[in-house]
């Protein structure tokens, strides 16, 4: 909604914050499901320019790239060295199975970035989890974080004997040691294959994961546990961060720090796809992670997004994007588009939001965030649909055609939006 590369189709994103500038990685995605990352840069988190590509896969690459993450090593005030990680699927020599390992790129300013090589290869721990592709084996996407020792990092791989993530610990940064995989026990909610670790915080001593779930209807989930690999439990409120019922709206939320606040960065799909299947995307702005005296983790507007509003208008611009505030007449909205008529039906009584497409339930949004007011702000760009009630994030949704009207916006302010 608020970056689309013009060159690729993209998919997932991470971001770095350093010297004052939002560094935003996305992961290039033109005829498969990677082959290689790019970075743009923004003074302002909100507009950014495109750098181009940084880093692409080597000849062994088999299926893709896989997505990644930025840090520092744990000498930086002296080498000044950023650290990323990537993945390749590649094909053993001996058995001619696929398998996926993680490999590494250092850069000192975080644009150009060179691969250390295979000497420094991650590769799967074969005594604690699966390996090879037919088996359902992952290894792909270290999210670190720092410790006292150095750095642990949680990423998608398979454990052998339940349902988890991999977790891994590295004194310098670059190379890394697997260890205990996370346990995840997810009853009661549906969830019980395709998991993948997205980005974890630590607020009050405890570990808060952001789960990915690609095939299941929540998208992105909160996962919080004792221990860094240990077993992670359902958030006891607000568990699902997404919905995507009808459709992937958005996914693979990751956490950055800028300016002493954490927040969240993910992509939101339009419906078109190019001829290998691979939707067009942007990323999403920015949302601020909130904890409550609970140490529940909800999403909420991030104050930098008042740059989003450019100047105010009378009426919807719908070609150029819009944000709109308001409280709906009947705790609705009725959405006029291409494609027909979407209800948009809150309740500020109990967080929740429930979408009607052509009159039939779509998708259902259960918050419990402490929304009462039922003020509503909604951010409009080429189908593309954020909603939030009373500063809390409730929702991404993607229209099946463009909007050309909008009913039941009371007492409403409109600004075109400034990206």
């Amino acid at each position: 909604m608020i970056f689309s590369c013009k060159d690729h189709v993209t998919w997932d994103t991470w971001m770095y914050f350093y010297g004052g500038k939002y560094y935003l990685y996305y992961l290039i995605t033109d005829r498969s499901g990677g082959e290689g990352f790019g970075v743009a840069v923004s003074e302002d988190g909100i507009r950014y320019r495109d750098l181009g590509t940084a880093v692409t896969a080597s000849e062994k690459m088999v299926i893709y790239l896989g997505t990644g993450a930025v840090w520092q090593s744990t000498d930086f005030p002296r080498d000044k060295t950023f650290i990323c990680n990537y993945s390749e699927w590649r094909k053993d020599e001996e058995t001619g199975e696929n398998y996926q390992s993680i490999f590494f790129a250092t850069s000192k300013d975080l644009i150009r970035w060179q691969k250390t090589g295979e000497q420094d290869v991650f590769c799967v721990d074969t005594d604690k989890y699966l390996r090879f592709e037919k088996e359902g084996g992952r290894w792909d996407c270290i999210y670190p974080h720092r410790t006292a020792e150095g750095y642990e990092g949680f990423f998608t791989a398979t454990p052998k004997e339940y349902l988890g993530c991999g977790y891994a610990v590295s004194r310098d940064g670059l190379h890394w040691q697997a260890k205990k995989p996370p346990r995840f026990c997810t009853e009661g909610t549906g969830i019980s294959e395709c998991v993948e670790a997205g980005a974890v915080c630590v607020h009050g001593g405890r570990y808060y994961m952001l789960m990915g779930t690609y095939t299941h209807r929540n998208g992105m989930s909160v996962m919080v546990s004792d221990a860094p690999n240990g077993e992670y439990r359902p958030q006891a409120k607000n568990f699902a961060l997404l919905s995507n019922n009808t459709f992937m709206h958005a996914y693979f939320m990751r956490i950055f720090e800028a300016h002493g606040k954490l927040y969240v960065n993910h992509h939101v799909l339009l419906r078109q796809a190019n001829e290998y299947g691979r939707n067009t995307t942007f990323a999403a702005p920015l949302k601020e992670i909130d904890f409550d005296e609970e140490g529940i983790l909800r999403l909420k507007w991030a104050a930098l997004n008042e740059g989003l509003k450019g100047e105010e208008k009378e009426g919807f611009c719908f070609e150029e994007g819009f944000v709109l505030e308001c409280t709906p007449e009947e705790n609705a909205l009725l959405f006029e588009t291409e494609a027909g008529e979407v209800r948009f039906v809150f309740s500020p009584a109990d967080s929740g939001l429930k979408i009607y497409e052509g009159g039939a339930l779509a998708e259902e949004v259960k918050k419990d965030i402490p929304a009462r007011k039922g003020r509503v702000r909604i951010l409009y760009r080429d189908t593309l649909l954020e909603a939030y009630l009373d500063d809390w994030f409730l929702t991404c949704y993607t229209f099946k055609g463009k909007v050309t009207g909008i009913e039941n916006a009371a007492g409403r302010q409109i600004w075109r939006l400034n990206v």
